[in-house]
C-alpha cells in the first residue's frame, strides 16, 4: 500500500454507515465503533456518542486501529483538517446503507455464499424514513447483496425519488427492466454495475447465475432512457477483482466505453488476490504492462485507479498522477 502522508481519518467526520440490522458505523467497512442502531435512536443523535469520540480521538492522535490497512482512503491527501474529535451533523455528506444480503445471484467473491447461513436481516425502509434527517447528506450509497432484489430497498428508492433526494445504487445489473430504468435515470445520481469482468465466459464464472448479454443489455437500456430525458445520470462499471478475472483489467479498461459505462472504478477480494498476486510474480509483471499499454490514449479521469494502486498494477507514473 502507498506511503501514507496524513493520519486523519476523514470518515469519522463526514458521514454514517447502516448495515443490515441496523447497526450504525461510521464507515462502509462497518468500523472502527458501532455508534447504536436506527431503530432506536435518531440518527443525528448518534453523530457525537462516547464510542465515536474516543476513535475521533484516536484518529487525531494517529492510533486509529483500522487505518493502517485500509482500502477505502487515498492516503496521498489531506481530506479535511479536524482539529476536535466533535462532529457536527449538518455537515455530515455521506450516507451508506446495506439492505441485506439477499441476493439473486452468486458471485465467488461474495463471502455470504461461503457460509452455511446467508444473514436474513433486511434494513427496515420505515425506520429509516423515521429516523433518519437526510438533509444534510449529498451522497447516498445503496447497497446489497443486490437491492433491486430487496423489497424493502425498492420501497426506499420509491421514498427518496418522491423527496427528490438522489442516491447511488451499487447493483450486478440483472434486473433492470424498462420500469427500472426510468427510475434509476430519474432518480439515481450514479448507478455502478458489478460487471467483474470483460468477457462473457469470465463474467458467468465470477458472477454466477448472471447472463453477460443481459447485462449488457440492460446497461444499454438505461443508456437509452439516459439520452431521451434531461438525466444526469452517471454509469460506472464496476470490476472487484478475482484470481479468475485478474487477466482481463486490461480488455476492461479498453473497453468499458464500448461496454456502456462514462467511468469504471475497481475493488479486489483481499483474501486471495494480494497473496496471488505476490505469489505470480511473472504474471504479475506481464499485467502490469499489458494495463499501462491499455490506458495510454484513454482519458484517465474516467477511471478510478486508487485499487489498482494500492495493488502495486499501475504506478503514479503510469498515471500522470491521476
Amino acid at each position: 500500500m502507498k506511503m501514507k502522508y496524513t493520519t486523519i481519518c476523514p470518515v469519522l467526520w463526514n458521514g454514517f454507515a447502516i448495515d443490515c440490522r441496523g447497526d450504525v458505523f461510521s464507515c462502509c467497512h462497518m468500523k472502527p465503533a458501532k455508534l447504536g442502531d436506527i431503530y432506536h435512536t435518531p440518527l443525528s443523535e448518534l453523530t457525537n456518542v462516547q464510542g465515536i469520540i474516543e476513535q475521533r480521538k484516536a484518529s487525531l492522535e494517529g492510533k486509529l486501529t483500522c487505518y493502517s490497512d485500509c482500502n477505502l482512503i487515498r492516503y496521498e491527501k489531506q481530506p479535511l483538517e479536524a482539529t476536535t474529535p466533535r462532529a457536527e451533523y449538518n455537515r455530515m455528506t455521506y450516507l451508506h446503507l446495506n439492505f441485506g444480503e439477499r441476493c439473486n445471484i452468486a458471485c465467488i467473491m461474495c463471502k455470504v455464499h461461503m457460509r452455511e447461513h446467508i444473514n436474513k436481516a433486511i434494513l427496515n425502509h420505515e425506520a429509516l424514513v423515521k429516523n433518519i434527517d437526510l438533509g444534510p447528506f449529498k451522497e447516498i450509497v445503496i447497497q446489497g447483496g443486490e437491492p433491486l432484489f430487496i423489497p424493502e430497498c425498492r420501497e426506499y428508492l420509491n421514498y427518496l425519488g418522491s423527496i427528490g433526494k438522489k442516491y447511488v445504487l451499487l447493483t450486478n445489473g440483472v434486473l433492470i427492466n424498462n420500469e427500472t430504468a426510468r427510475q434509476l435515470a430519474k432518480d439515481a445520481i450514479r448507478v455502478c454495475i458489478s460487471l467483474n469482468a470483460a468477457t462473457k465466459e469470465t463474467h458467468e464464472l465470477v458472477n454466477r447465475g448472471s447472463d453477460f448479454e443481459k447485462v449488457k443489455k440492460n446497461i444499454k437500456r438505461l443508456r437509452k432512457v439516459k439520452a431521451t430525458t434531461d438525466s444526469e445520470l452517471v454509469l460506472h462499471g464496476r470490476m472487484t477483482l478475482t484470481t479468475t478475472a485478474l487477466h482481463e483489467i486490461p480488455l476492461f479498461i479498453k473497453t468499458f466505453g464500448e461496454l456502456g459505462f462514462d467511468r469504471i472504478n475497481f475493488g479486489y477480494d483481499r483474501a486471495t488476490v494480494p497473496a496471488y498476486l505476490t505469489q505470480n510474480a511473472a504474471f504479475t509483471d506481464k499485467l502490469r504492462t499489458e494495463i499501462r499499454e491499455a490506458i495510454e490514449g484513454i482519458d484517465h479521469s474516467r477511471i478510478d485507479f486508487l485499487r489498482l494502486e494500492q495493488l502495486e498494477l499501475v504506478s503514479a507514473t503510469d498515471i500522470g498522477g491521476a
